[in-house]
């Protein structure tokens, strides 16, 4: 495909033994992320990132699917587990085309497998492991597929796992906090009465409950986090799809019907923030972030082989996120009424969208062919932010509207002069809604940045040069691509300086860079692959109103300039149709800055390596696996804030770690 894609079987996710994004993300060229612990990951591609926006409700940089669902909301990604996948697809730079918003940086699509007709199947899995600083933990899932009749076949997937906690409370004394118990499963029921018409019904929900954030508090790099109150978190998400493909002939038929819901809870401790600000001691803030999308895509692809390929569709969503703040006394009782707290923040923010879109390629010669797409979205939002509470000088309702139209366009010409070798050349546009700030108080004393009441969108230009080549008679394939982004309009969480924040239009950017990957046999039995990716991310101008809190030339946040990762298997045959294997993957990020601005504070590199080796016969397979063989303490992400603990001011800085080494053993069986 003339487009810079990465493409990981579902084989190769459990060979590494992934489970969640973060296992496999940082082998993807040009991709980084914050790995904030479950349910609280964000990822960015091509350096395209203004930091750690968690929660705050602005649209994500990435469009993230779950074959034909988009689950993109409030920033953070749902943490699906990576069981009984096809395979995982990473498209980098802007899918506004295709895609549309929150396809800003690229788009990544976790393709599951489907129902099949070819006979009863199934596969069993459980896992054990023991963590450093830590404690046992341990995993079982499985799946089976059952064909009913020759037109009629069901699929079903479900898991549970336990992974005991590393961090310990250097306040209370608690140990393990951060533990996580996850369940969840997936039916798929499939329909194909005519050689013409395939249905597929898809359900899947998913709960993690997760004892404490993954971060340290000023011990790092010591797993210990200082906090008076627990910090618990659940997190729940659930999809039912209905797609229909239909072959008319000329062309296929597609519909995808969706409906997506999520709901987090949160408690934090903000000791700090009450004694400094109301000279309470002890403090307790739940947070529930609720999001609800329905979405429909109709999408006509054209059939044949001929000179002339097309795909025309249209795109509706329906979206409706809530999110809820309270503040107590620790141990108080819950209030009765929204006034009855010593905060109150609610937002209730709905948004529409309706697009159409387009793509039509065409071969100019045998080995030429010339793409052009294009898609055009309008988009409302509006929200309701309630505010009550003595913190906040009693109620007050603030509504808000936003309202635009986006024309993103794609164009693309690949030459492929033979069966090993195509180059390619695009550029493509990419928008990311904008949205409102609800609830902002007028500016008063300490307010030194004006905010408004809403942002608009930001949008990107993303120019590149590919190839991708099959050498040494095909045991040998490369992928590089060079690139260039130029990012207008970026969307900026500020600070107002009165201890308010809200989002502005902030200036622009550019990235460039380059990636890299390699996947070869050197013998029969020896595998290697890799990737390096150099990304250089920089703001190139302020708005006026932004003077001070960043600066031109600014690294953007959370992005290393190099990054790179490389893996070697060696297998060979044993006991007439068995294989045995070793192997060892490296991943490598570069230094990074947490945020942008004088603010910003520096984030070491770091190497993860994981070793697995294991024995499949005859439908059995066990391995043994390391992870984090060097137990490095990863800085994954980076925080400060400050205030007041007992009557001394304090500042937490607080680290986002990953888990310790890790030892383990996985037995399946596959029938």
């Amino acid at each position: 495909m003339p487009l810079s894609i990465q493409a990981i079987s579902g084989a190769d996710l459990e060979r590494q033994g992934a489970v969640n994004f973060a296992d496999y993300g940082r082998t993807v060229a040009g991709v980084s992320f914050i790995d904030a612990g479950p349910g609280r990951s964000q990822i960015f591609i091509r350096g395209v990132s203004t930091g750690g926006d968690v929660d705050t409700g602005k649209e994500s940089t990435v469009g993230v699917y779950i074959d034909e669902t988009p689950v993109t909301e409030g920033s953070s990604q749902p943490d699906l587990k990576l069981y009984d996948i096809d395979h995982v697809e990473v498209l980098r730079g802007p899918q506004g085309s295709l895609y549309g918003s929150g396809s800003l940086g690229g788009t990544v699509r976790v393709l599951t497998n489907q129902p099949n007709f070819n006979g009863v199947s199934g596969y069993v899995q459980a896992l054990g492991s023991s963590t450093l600083e830590g404690g046992s933990n341990g995993a079982v899932n499985g799946w089976v597929n059952l064909p009913i009749n020759d037109k009629l076949a069901l699929r079903a997937v479900a898991y549970t796992l336990h992974n005991d906690g590393f961090l310990d409370n250097g306040f209370s004394g608690a140990r393990d906090i951060n533990d996580e118990d996850t369940y969840g499963g997936r039916l798929a029921l499939r329909f194909q009465p005519t050689e013409t018409l395939n249905v597929v019904l898809t359900g899947l929900y998913q709960r993690s409950d997760i004892g404490a954030y993954n971060r340290a508090t000023d011990h790092f790099p010591d797993l210990v986090i200082d906090q008076s109150a627990p910090e618990p978190s659940i997190d729940q998400h659930g999809i039912v799809n209905l797609k229909v493909d239909w072959d008319l002939g000329f062309a296929k038929l597609t519909s995808s019907t969706s409906h997506f819901e999520r709901r987090r809870r949160f408690e934090n401790d903000i000791d700090y923030f009450l004694e400094a600000g109301f000279g309470i001691p002890r403090g307790y803030s739940p947070l529930t972030y609720e999001a609800a999308t329905s979405a429909q895509e109709l999408r006509l692809a054209s059939n044949g082989e001929g000179r002339l390929q097309w795909v025309a569709g249209a795109f509706y969503l329906d979206r409706n996120d809530g999110f809820n703040q309270t503040i107590n006394i620790l141990g108080a009782p819950p209030a009765t009424t929204p006034g009855g707290n010593l905060y109150y923040a609610d937002t209730q923010l709905s948004t529409e969208q309706i697009a159409g879109f387009g793509e039509v390629s065409y071969d100019l010669t045998p080995a030429l062919t010339a793409t052009v797409g294009l898609r055009v979205s309008k988009t409302s939002r509006d929200t309701l932010s309630v505010r009550d509470g003595p913190a906040l000088g009693g109620r007050s309702e603030i509504p808000g509207d936003f309202d635009e139209t986006s024309t993103t366009p794609k164009f693309n010409l690949s030459f492929k002069p033979n069966e090993n070798s195509l180059f390619y050349v695009q550029a493509a546009k990419g928008f990311r809604i904008g949205g409102i700030n609800p609830g902002l108080p007028p500016c008063g004393i300490g307010c030194t940045v004006s905010v408004g009441d809403t942002f608009g969108s930001d949008t990107l230009w993303n120019y590149e040069a590919g190839a991708k080549l099959n050498l040494l008679d095909r045991r040998l394939n490369v992928t590089a691509a060079a690139f260039y982004i130029d990012w207008t309009d970026i969307q900026l969480n500020v600070s107002r300086g009165d201890g308010f924040n809200g989002f502005m239009n902030a200036g622009d950017a550019t990235t460039s860079g380059f990636e890299i990957e390699a996947s070869g046999r050197v013998s029969d039995h020896l595998r290697l692959g890799g990737q390096v990716t150099f990304t250089d991310a920089q703001l190139e101008n302020l708005a006026s109103g932004v003077m001070g809190v960043a600066a031109e030339g600014d690294r953007l946040p959370d992005v290393a300039r190099w990054n790179a990762a490389a893996n070697a298997e060696w297998g060979t045959a044993v006991f007439g149709d068995g294989y045995v294997y070793v192997r060892g993957d490296v991943q490598y990020v570069g230094d990074r800055v947490n945020s942008l601005g004088a603010a910003s504070l520096p984030l070491k590199a770091y190497t993860l390596i994981n070793l697995r080796a294991g024995l499949e016969l005859g439908g059995f397979e066990g391995a043994i696996f390391v992870t984090n063989l060097t137990d490095e303490r990863a800085e994954l992400s980076r925080s400060q804030v400050a205030g007041v603990r007992d009557g001394n001011p304090i500042v937490f800085d607080r680290y986002t770690v990953n888990v310790p080494r890790t030892v383990g053993v996985s037995l399946s069986r596959r029938f």
